[in-house]
């Protein structure tokens, strides 16, 4: 008797209907896929890119038209309508699948993605931007208490319009229990904390990045802002061409129609926040 044909999922992934063999944690939708997952072998190899020694080992290379991110726990096979999963723990996988893999996908298909959490009220949404550590992903869970929802957290993807495209309904905080909140611990060794999403892309009155060379939250205006913005994007190696140029013209499109500050890392309160988009709302 043959096996019978496994049926692909269909996910939403940064407004993308996506086929995959891998069950995600994500909203499961209807439509027609522009990408699909699949489980394959994937085998290192091609020019290399990148490469990091443990204790983050992590190697990457250009492969024809794809792009192969090499973890010792995974393997992936990148293109911007096909991703190969090469994995023996299938939860380990999709748990690498968003954000990390998928900063990729999306670089892939012309789009460049920055480090942060996004979140909004009222149609007004602000961006916080930050190393892991910096209290992005604690500073969106302060603002739910607030009747804020969070639109993205960790990858930020933005349309042509500079709006934040809805990610996947989740918060990603440590594991240190000191937020109180209940959740799924995922690859990473975050706590997976589900939260309202929002349904469309939302418009940014305002971009903090929290970072050491503040001591204070103040007003980046400029070169100031645009090299900022640059430092947040969320991996650092070029993997496709035009890719540098994108990411200029990122940062100086985000720094000309929105107010960039800069902040201490950990130190941004809900007051800040609403104070931005309250103030900077057009």
């Amino acid at each position: 008797m043959s096996n019978p044909v496994k049926t692909p999922t269909l996910y939403r992934i940064f407004n993308l209907c996506v086929a995959s063999d891998l069950a995600l944690p994500l909203p499961v939708i209807e439509g027609e896929p522009v990408v699909e997952i699949v489980e394959g072998a994937v085998t290192p190899r091609g020019a290399a890119l990148w490469r990091a020694e443990p204790p983050f080992a992590f190697a990457c290379f250009r492969d024809d038209d794809a792009i192969v991110l090499d973890w010792p726990e995974a393997r992936f096979r990148v293109a911007a309508t096909r991703v190969v999963v090469d994995a023996s723990d299938r939860i380990v996988a999709a748990g690498m699948l968003v954000p990390a893999v998928w900063s990729v996908v999306m670089a892939a298909r012309g789009v460049e993605s920055l480090h942060g959490c996004a979140v909004a009220r009222a149609g007004r949404a602000v961006a916080v931007l930050g190393a892991s550590g910096a209290g992005k992903s604690s500073a969106g869970l302060a603002m739910l208490d607030r009747d804020w929802h969070v639109v993205t957290d960790d990858l930020l993807v933005l349309d042509d319009a500079g709006r934040a495209v809805p990610g996947p309904p989740f918060l990603r905080l440590c594991t240190n229990g000191e937020h109180g909140r209940a959740g799924e611990p995922d690859a990473g060794g975050k706590l997976r904390v589900a939260t309202p999403g929002v349904p469309a892309p939302v418009p940014l009155t305002g971009m903090v990045i929290l970072h050491d060379d503040y001591t204070e939250c103040v007003r980046l205006r400029g070169s100031a802002a645009v090299a900022a913005l640059l430092d947040q994007v969320y991996a650092p190696m070029v993997t496709h061409a035009d890719q540098s140029r994108r990411r200029f013209e990122l940062a100086v499109d985000l720094a000309a129609r929105t107010a960039v500050f800069g902040a201490p890392p950990r130190s941004l309160t809900p007051e800040t926040i609403e104070r931005i988009a309250q103030e900077n709302a057009a």
